[in-house]
């Protein structure tokens, strides 16, 4: 069955498939149900979502999301493959594998990729991994999870030289051509591995679209940024958030310092403000959840200042189906 997040009924089901699996996790992580749909019903400048079920006798077995690169990796398709616990190693895995295959061939994407959010932390090995590497795929790199339970005791640390700016949801139009640049700076810096990936070249438009979109599914949004004092360069910022309908459960969704400002302390001198702001508007206990690749060792030991602690690994596999 195919999904497109018009259908509620049919996206409610979806979602509980998908997310039931998550649920598994000793740290349940992705969108909420109403932020889910959104994304998947509305249209993005960098994206399209949509998805497929299986369904057996009127009961929801399997599912299937995918995203469809406008922008940047647009030879590739991500996908997500979800099979609810009873209805395991019947074939509905591989089925929707299938699927996904003849999906992306028929949308002539040269790549398929997914990644698998359960692999031991040291080894990066789970049930997901082992089907991956059976049926084809190929791992290409790998991400530490690590979780920060708050709230917690934040030392901000200033650096000299540098202001602190913040704003929430939507970038101040004096800094957004600057933001812009950082952001493509990330995408092109970002370590990555193996994976087929291209640099996404941020606009003020695209940052505008991508605010709406967050907004839309009810997301709220924390940024902070460094400017070098001397120059008014922008150097370095940070972004976290949630939602509502999931208070429990924040996401880090990016940290950046330009090349020719790091060294500075800068990554832990935007985060720990930034910090501040988030868990003093959220004013709960709730989970941050945050994704570096092993060799961004700078960006861990951040991390691990702040008190964040390892809990998987994310794995990211490819599979060439033309």
């Amino acid at each position: 069955m195919a999904v497109d997040g018009r259908d509620v009924e049919a996206f409610d089901k979806f979602y509980e498939v998908k997310y039931g699996v998550r649920r598994e996790l000793e740290f349940p992580v992705g969108m909420g149900l109403e932020e889910a749909r959104v994304f998947m019903a509305r249209e993005h400048a960098e994206v399209r979502a949509d998805g497929v079920g299986v369904v057996v006798d009127g009961t929801w077995v399997g599912v299937a999301w995918f995203d469809w690169w406008l922008v940047g990796n647009i030879d590739a398709v991500d996908v997500e493959i979800a099979v609810a616990a009873e209805h395991r190693r019947r074939g509905v895995g591989s089925r929707l594998l299938e699927v996904a295959i003849e999906r992306a061939q028929q949308a002539g994407r040269k790549v398929l990729s997914g990644s698998d959010l359960t692999g031991d932390p040291v080894t990066g090995e789970s049930a997901g991994t082992a089907f991956a590497r059976a049926r084809g795929f190929v791992r290409k790199h790998a991400e530490l999870h690590q979780v920060l339970e708050l709230p917690i005791v934040i030392a901000e640390k200033p650096v000299a030289g540098y202001e602190i700016v913040q704003w929430r949801e939507h970038t101040p139009d004096e800094w957004i051509e600057q933001f812009a640049d950082l952001q493509t700076g990330m995408s092109a810096d970002v370590p990555a591995g193996d994976r087929t990936t291209e640099t996404v070249h941020w606009t003020p438009e695209l940052i505008r679209d991508a605010e709406a979109r967050r907004i839309a599914q009810g997301r709220f949004t924390y940024a902070t940024a460094a400017v070098h004092t001397a120059s008014g360069e922008l150097a370095a910022y940070t972004q976290m958030g949630g939602t509502p309908e999931t208070p429990d459960r924040l996401s880090q969704y990016d940290t950046y310092v330009r090349r020719s400002h790091r060294g500075n302390g800068l990554g832990l001198a935007v985060k720990a403000p930034n910090l501040r702001a988030l868990q003093e508007g959220v004013a709960r206990a709730a989970v941050l959840h945050t994704w570096n690749a092993p060799e961004n060792t700078p960006m861990i030991a951040v991390n691990n200042k702040l008190g964040f602690r390892p809990v998987a690994q994310r794995t990211n596999w490819e599979f060439l189906v033309s």
